[in-house]
Parts: C-alpha cells; sequence; structure tokens
C-alpha cells in the first residue's frame, strides 16, 4: 500500500508544478511587455542588475523589456521653459507630468556697466536619444529639469554681462543671438553626456532700476522730440523743392516762349535780308544795264542825267504841271 500512494503523490506534484508554471506564465509574460505612448523615448532598466540599456526606444507601441524590467521614459518632443514674473503667456490647458513646462522667476543678472537687472526669457529644449543612458545614470528621472534650470541661470548671466544696460534697448535681437549661443553651449556637452537641443529663445522683458528706467524714458521722449523735428525738417523740404519745381517749370516756359519769339525775329530777320539783297541786286542790275547802254559815250553821266530829264518830264502827269511847254 505505501508503493502504491508513492505513485499517486507524483503525478499530483507535477500537476501542481505545471499548474505554478501555467500562472507564472500567465502573470510574467503580460508584464514583460511594455507600451510607448506617442512623443516620448525611452531606456530599460534591468531590475536585477539596475541598470539601463544602451539602446533608446523611440517609436511609441508595445516592445518585450524582459521580466520586472521597465521604461525610463524622457519626453521625444520640445519642452517649455519660461523665467518670467508670472503665469502669463503659459500653456494652461494641462498636460502629464512628464510634459510639464518648468515655470520659474526672472533671472536676476548685471550688465557690463554693472547694473542690476530682472531678465526675463523662455526657450524650448530637446533630449538627443544618445544622451538619455548618461543623463539618467547621473541624474535619475526626476532631477535633470532642476539641473536645466541651473545651467540656463547661468548661460543668462553670462551673456549678460557683455552689453551694457542702454544696449538691451537699442540691440535686443543681438543679445538674444548671444543668450542662444551661449544657451548652446552650456547645453551640448558630450563628454559631460549632456546633449540637449536649445532653440526659440525670446527675450520676454528686461526689469532695470527705476532711475535708470527714468533716464532711458526721458531719452527716448527727447529722441522722440528729435524725429518729429526731423519729419517738420523734412516737410518744409518737400515744400521747398515742390516750390522749386513749380518755378523751375516756370522758368522753362519763359525760355521756350523766349526761343520760340527768337525764332520767330530771326526768321523775320532773314526774310527782311533776303527781300533788300534781292532789291539791291535788282537795282544794282538795272543800274548796270543803264551803264552799259551810255558806256561808249564821252560824256556817259552828263548823257544818263540827260535821259533821266526827258523820262521824268514824259512819265509826269501834263495837268500837274506848274508851266506849260
Amino acid at each position: 500500500m505505501s508503493g502504491l500512494s508513492d505513485v499517486r503523490v507524483v503525478p499530483a506534484c507535477c500537476l501542481c508544478l505545471g499548474l505554478c508554471l501555467l500562472v507564472f506564465a500567465m502573470i510574467a509574460v503580460p508584464v514583460s511587455f511594455k507600451s510607448m505612448e506617442q512623443g516620448r523615448q525611452a531606456v530599460t532598466l534591468n531590475w536585477m542588475s539596475q541598470q539601463v540599456s544602451n539602446e533608446v526606444k523611440t517609436e511609441p507601441g508595445v516592445s518585450f523589456v524582459g521580466f520586472g524590467n521597465y521604461f525610463i521614459e524622457f519626453p521625444a518632443t520640445y519642452q517649455a521653459v519660461y523665467f518670467i514674473q508670472d503665469g502669463r503667456g503659459v500653456n494652461p490647458v494641462p498636460v502629464p507630468d512628464l510634459f510639464t513646462p518648468v515655470v520659474k522667476g526672472p533671472i536676476r543678472a548685471r550688465s557690463a556697466d554693472g547694473l542690476e537687472m530682472l531678465i526675463s526669457i523662455s526657450f524650448q529644449w530637446r533630449l538627443k536619444p544618445e544622451a538619455l543612458k548618461g543623463l539618467f545614470t547621473i541624474l535619475g528621472d526626476n532631477l535633470y529639469k532642476d539641473e536645466f534650470v541651473r545651467f540656463a541661470r547661468a548661460a543668462v548671466v553670462e551673456a549678460c554681462s557683455f552689453y551694457t544696460a542702454e544696449q538691451y534697448f537699442t540691440q535686443r535681437a543681438v543679445i538674444t543671438a548671444k543668450m542662444l549661443e551661449v544657451m548652446q553651449a552650456n547645453f551640448n556637452k558630450p563628454q559631460d553626456d549632456l546633449m540637449l537641443e536649445i532653440t526659440g529663445l525670446q527675450l520676454r522683458e528686461v526689469d532695470l532700476p527705476d532711475d535708470f528706467d527714468d533716464e532711458i524714458a526721458n531719452t527716448q521722449e527727447q529722441m522722440q522730440e528729435v524725429e518729429v523735428g526731423k519729419a517738420e525738417r523734412q516737410e518744409q523740404i518737400i515744400i521747398k523743392e515742390a516750390a522749386i519745381e513749380v518755378a523751375m517749370q516756370k522758368v522753362e516756359e519763359i525760355i521756350k516762349g523766349a526761343k520760340g519769339q527768337a525764332a520767330r525775329v530771326q526768321i523775320q530777320n532773314e526774310a527782311t535780308i533776303k527781300q533788300l539783297m534781292l532789291v539791291q541786286q535788282r537795282q544794282a542790275e538795272a543800274n548796270a544795264a543803264i551803264l552799259q547802254q551810255f558806256a561808249n559815250d564821252t560824256l556817259p553821266f552828263d548823257r544818263l542825267f540827260k535821259v533821266m530829264e526827258i523820262r521824268a518830264l514824259d512819265d509826269h502827269a501834263p495837268d500837274k504841271l506848274t508851266v506849260s511847254l
């Protein structure tokens, strides 16, 4: 009887073992798969060694990670950081904690001429996939944003030291570009496993001491008066130029009229000269013909005068003679 009972116990143990394995498989298999949503990237943490894998998952969906392992997720899209006085301009729509924008107060810095000021800026950052393992090893998955704030403050303080307070009113674009340059340098250090893309930096507000603000306001008022004076001067220049243009047109009209009058007089003079020359030529020809008729006489001029007297008497009307011939 004892041997028979031992034979019955073995199948029962095998059955229990199989059931346990089945239950374990039913539990282990589902937990060995993890899903990741859109807009995220992750590294896999091994629960036994507490080490993260070198492979970075960037595509959303379900993946096999192994029993007990899980994803350490980071945002894959651009995230916003604000250093501002209040929450104006910050997206009010609630988002998951992973994508919550960082909102801090303005940054206290000094200009190149030593004036203390409060700088309000905003920028966007994005983690590069190759930086996730090093970032998690050094700062974990919940402390890195605080470090990013520290790095950003240092970059802004450094950039502000290159420019005087007055330049913040006249060269904001140049200062913004410099801030972005220093920020990118501070957040791109592959040797320290820090690789971020920085973009969209905006210099929102610059709060300077009241005395300086008052002086700047006074300067701007004076500059506006200068601009008004320039505008009035330009207006007078335009009026005078218009008057000069009208006068020049009148002078041109007078010149054209004088040229026309001169041309008319010249034409008349030329016609008169031609007529006089023609008359004198005909007269000369007639005189030459007359002289030719008396050229053979011994006293040609006496003979000419005699013929002229006879011709004058013949041409004169008889009723107008004072004496009768």
